[in-house]
C-alpha cells in the first residue's frame, strides 16, 4: 500500500473516540467531494509521494504500537483506492488486530471489518456502500432532507455529525443546533467532534 503517514494516537472522532489505535493514512483521493478545498488531510489527496509498505510489514509495525490484539486503523486519502487495501486487511486480521475502515462509502469494502465508519462525500443514492457501524456527516449546511435522506436509506448503528473546520476554528454551534433539531424530528443523529485537536494531539 502507498501510504502517507504511519501514526500512533488515540481515535479522535465517531464512536471509538478516545481508544488507542495505529493509523495507516494510505496516499490518494480520486472522490471529488464538496469538502476537498478544507479537507483535514490535503498531503494525502495527491496519488504521487508517500511511501510504499508490504501488507505484513504494516502489521508488523501496528503490532509493535498497539499490542497483537489492539486497533488499527485504515483510512486517507481513501483507501478503498489502493489495490492493496484488501490484502492489508487480511494481515492485521491475521495478526490478531482489530480494524477500523474509514471511506467515503464510494467503494465497496469487500474486506472484512470490525469496525466501518463512513464519512459520505456524495449524496446517499450515490453511495455503494450502504451499511457501516457508523455514519460520519461533516455538517457543512446540509439541510433537513439531505440528512433524512442519509438516516433513512444508510443502515449504521450510530449516525454523527461533525463540525467542520475552516480558517482555524468550527461551525460546532450550528453543528450541535442541527442535531438538537434532528433529535426533536425524530432521527437520532449524535455529536461528534475531532477531540483529537482540542487535545493537540494527531
Amino acid at each position: 500500500m502507498i501510504v502517507s503517514e504511519l501514526f500512533h494516537s488515540i481515535q479522535g472522532e465517531g464512536h471509538l473516540t478516545g481508544k488507542p489505535m495505529f493509523f495507516i493514512r494510505a496516499q490518494g483521493c480520486a472522490v471529488k467531494c464538496p469538502i476537498r478545498d478544507v479537507c483535514d488531510q490535503p498531503e494525502a489527496l495527491a496519488f504521487k509521494g508517500g511511501r510504499d509498505y508490504a501488507p505484513a510489514t504494516l502489521a508488523d509495525l501496528a503490532v509493535e504500537a498497539v499490542g497483537s490484539r489492539g486497533w488499527v486503523s485504515i483510512t486517507g486519502g481513501e483507501p478503498l483506492d489502493q489495490a492493496d487495501f484488501d490484502q492489508v486487511v487480511a494481515a492485521c486480521r491475521h495478526a490478531g488486530l482489530f480494524v477500523n475502515v474509514q471511506t467515503s462509502g464510494l467503494r465497496r469494502v469487500n474486506a472484512p471489518w470490525d469496525w466501518c465508519t463512513v464519512s459520505p462525500k456524495a449524496p446517499v443514492d450515490d453511495l455503494a456502500l450502504r451499511f457501516a457501524q457508523e455514519l460520519k456527516v461533516v455538517y457543512t449546511g446540509q439541510s433537513i432532507g439531505e440528512l433524512q435522506a442519509y438516516y433513512e436509506r444508510f443502515s449504521a448503528w450510530n449516525y454523527y455529525l461533525q463540525p467542520c473546520w475552516r480558517d482555524g476554528r468550527s461551525n460546532q454551534d450550528e453543528t450541535l443546533a442541527r442535531v438538537y433539531e434532528l433529535n426533536r424530528l425524530g432521527m437520532y443523529w449524535e455529536f461528534t467532534a475531532q477531540w483529537h485537536k482540542f487535545l493537540g494531539v494527531r
